[in-house]
């Protein structure tokens, strides 16, 4: 299970948090917030009149902090994925030489979509703010190629046969695949992202013959 949350945390049996060190919660925390403050700055002024020092003052931040974040203002309007991709593959790589590749991805993409703030407003925010600047929709689409191509380059890596590259796209598809659609069951049903992330595995492990 994983529960929700919006800013600065309240909840302390909050799943996720119990395995988080104070320095990582607060990482979050400013995460969120450096966010929000991004969408609400394009909303108000458009892309082009928002700077990243205006992101970093809103959200109640240094400059020096924003960019230990974020490598531009867009990688923090897009959010967490956008930015958080090289974390990921990261997580990816280091999950492999713990356990081996078999599960490795399904444990990284939970824990992805754990940490990930589902905040109805937020969502609608980051919506309008999508429709006003379809730019960002090339950005938003080029990082996640990106991202699933060095996870496909980790499991080939770790997977035998000659197959494993095909194997490992087709995992890596699959994966993303079983995330957006945790995510829009989530926001459907009103479930916790966890619950619904594995909702949606246990009818791929079915095989439901839809498929």
């Amino acid at each position: 299970m994983c529960r929700t949350y919006d800013g600065a945390v309240t909840d302390e049996n909050h799943p996720t948090e119990k395995t988080l060190g104070l320095r990582e919660l607060k990482k979050r925390q400013s995460r969120i917030a450096m966010h929000r403050a991004a969408l609400e700055l394009v909303n108000e002024h458009g892309l082009s009149g928002v700077t990243a020092e205006a992101i970093a003052h809103r959200a109640g931040v240094s400059t020096r902090t924003f960019f230990n974040h974020w490598s531009t203002k867009e990688s923090a309007i897009i959010g967490i994925l956008g930015a958080g991709g090289q974390e990921i593959s990261e997580h990816l790589r280091q999950q492999i030489e713990e356990t081996g590749p078999l599960g490795a991805l399904r444990t990284v993409l939970r824990e992805f979509v754990c940490s990930a703030p589902v905040d109805a407003e937020l969502r609608e925010l980051k919506k309008q703010v999508m429709v006003k600047e379809p730019k960002l929709h090339a950005l938003s689409s080029g990082n996640l190629m990106s991202v699933q191509t060095e996870m496909v380059a980790m499991l080939t890596e770790a997977l035998p046969g000659e197959d494993a590259h095909e194997r490992a796209m087709l995992a890596v598809q699959l994966g993303f695949a079983v995330t957006r659609t945790a995510f829009a069951i989530s926001m459907a049903r009103g479930l916790d992202l966890g619950t619904a992330f594995d909702d949606v595995l246990a009818h791929y492990d079915q095989g439901d013959p839809v498929f």
